[in-house]
């Protein structure tokens, strides 16, 4: 399925080609799984979605709507009798070049926010009480909001380690900052969590790094009244990224609401491994499946984040 995203580029824009696939196998033969799928780039903020295809292997019946955080899901339903299923996306996307610092503000100016409520409120796996107090002494009760929320994200980024296996993708905020060690997803939560404590509404997101080859990442973007939504991220200890940085995919709550790949299968057998990798290079060339395909087959079992 290939869908046209419409869109011009100009001298403050690059073009970036991505793409991500995965691999399930299972033990037993898998009568059929129903895939919910969040790989679609965003449009907004910076960037603007050119086109993108996706595939599953065996093929399957594909349907698309957006969800209520504006992400555009695809549910994907394979029925074919299958021992393996792959997932795969590639497409372009247009990136904005600027680099735009907003002014700074007072925290009071976001609290009564209509669009950030949600944002402030405690979510499956962020609850901005239990880290209050260490938003408290890390913001040292600054009412700045730029102050606040550097002084929180190179916190994070600094005194969080970031390692593998500790935690899992059910890892609630409060266990990360009892524990100081995590990947990207639990070091955003963190931070979602403390913000929000300080009635900054902020919220999760789940995207690609451009210009390498990996995993998915999570960085946040936090509510301003003029700019609107700006990007942190706790992992690298930046604040407002231009938006080539990245490749935003979904936004929601916390990670429960992003999953770039969620379903269930109908089988006696269990799932055995998960392969999946990405890619964004900043190029003309229109990927595809075969590129995909080819990016697959040198990735090595690794765990979502």
């Amino acid at each position: 399925m290939q869908t046209d995203m419409g869109g011009e580029t100009d001298l403050k824009t690059i073009t970036a080609s991505y793409l991500y696939a995965a691999r399930y196998g299972y033990s037993d033969i898998v009568l059929n799984s129903d895939n919910r799928i969040r790989l679609s780039p965003r449009a907004g903020e910076g960037q603007t979605p050119l086109h993108m295809s996706l595939w599953t292997l065996p093929n399957g019946l594909s349907v698309e709507y957006a969800d209520r955080f504006g992400n555009r899901v695809h549910r994907a339903r394979v029925v074919e009798i299958h021992t393996a299923l792959v997932i795969a996306t590639a497409g372009q996307v247009s990136l904005s070049t600027v680099e735009e610092t907003p002014a700074d503000v007072e925290v009071d100016s976001v609290r009564d926010l209509a669009e950030g409520f949600e944002y402030t409120m405690p979510s499956p796996l962020v609850d901005p009480a239990t880290v209050f107090a260490l938003a408290l002494r890390v913001a040292s009760g600054s009412n700045s909001l730029l102050r606040a929320t550097r002084a929180i994200i190179g916190w994070v980024y600094e005194e969080v380690e970031y390692l593998r296996g500790a935690t899992g993708v059910a890892t609630t905020a409060e266990q990360v900052a009892a524990a100081m060690v995590g990947v990207c997803q639990d070091k955003t939560h963190l931070a979602l969590g403390m913000l929000r404590s300080l009635d900054i509404p902020c919220r999760y997101v789940s995207g690609l790094l451009t210009g390498q080859t990996g995993e998915t990442h999570s960085w946040l973007e936090f509510l301003h009244p003029e700019a609107g939504w700006v990007g942190a991220d706790p992992t690298r200890g930046v604040i407002a990224p231009p938006a080539r940085d990245y490749v935003k995919l979904s936004v929601g709550r916390d990670y429960t609401d992003v999953s770039p790949i969620n379903g269930s299968f109908t089988s006696r057998g269990v799932a055995t491994d998960v392969a999946a990798i990405a890619s964004v290079r900043f190029e003309e060339t229109d990927p595809t499946i075969d590129d995909a395909l080819r990016l697959l087959d040198s990735a090595f079992v690794v765990e979502s984040h």
